[in-house]
């Protein structure tokens, strides 16, 4: 084993829904320190996501994503780091996260899942979300590999995770309501 090497951690937070799906609380490991909070709403913008004080300061903003109707591009305002998101492709479920030194991309990590996975330029695994589709509180887990990422890199993969995850949400949403008023 070569020990000159740093050893690269990965971590596990957990998405927690709350307040009747309003809000999703990003915990720790643990599952009941809270790190960030997003808050949904069914208007612009959608979804903004804030990191939970610490001692006596106030909750900071993080970004706030919106999405449009039959857009495939996704409205993030990012507070540290300019980013663009959209899909990569017509066809495609993937999402491009673009900004100064970000070329990333989310995925499915596997064909009939909803799980995702974030890829920077050369394939490498920067995060993995396992989504919690068995229960009704909790959204899922993501893993963050190469812990701790600087705090602005753990904000832009947090805010394009949530914001991929919530497309998904509303694309599958839109998709049942469909198929529910097709005449029979």
């Amino acid at each position: 084993m070569n020990h000159s090497q740093p050893v690269r951690e990965s971590r596990e937070l957990h998405l927690y829904y709350r307040d009747g799906h309003s809000r999703v609380e990003v915990t720790d490991f643990d599952k009941r320190t809270v790190l960030y909070i997003a808050y949904r709403t069914s208007s612009k913008p959608h979804l903004t996501l804030c990191r939970v004080p610490i001692k006596d300061e106030p909750e900071r903003l993080v970004g706030q994503v919106s999405y449009h109707h039959f857009k495939s591009k996704i409205d993030l305002n990012c507070v540290k780091i300019p980013i663009n998101m959209e899909k990569a492709g017509l066809i495609s479920s993937n999402f491009e996260v673009r900004g100064p030194g970000i070329q990333w991309t989310w995925e499915r990590d596997g064909a009939m899942t909803s799980n995702l996975k974030l890829a920077d330029a050369n394939a490498v695994i920067l995060a993995n979300f396992d989504n919690a589709s068995w229960s009704a509180s909790k959204r899922g887990k993501i893993t963050i590999h190469n812990w701790p990422p600087p705090e602005e890199v753990l904000d832009v993969i947090l805010l394009t995770g949530l914001a991929k995850i919530e497309y998904q949400r509303r694309d599958q949403k839109t998709a049942s309501s469909a198929v529910a008023a097709t005449p029979r």
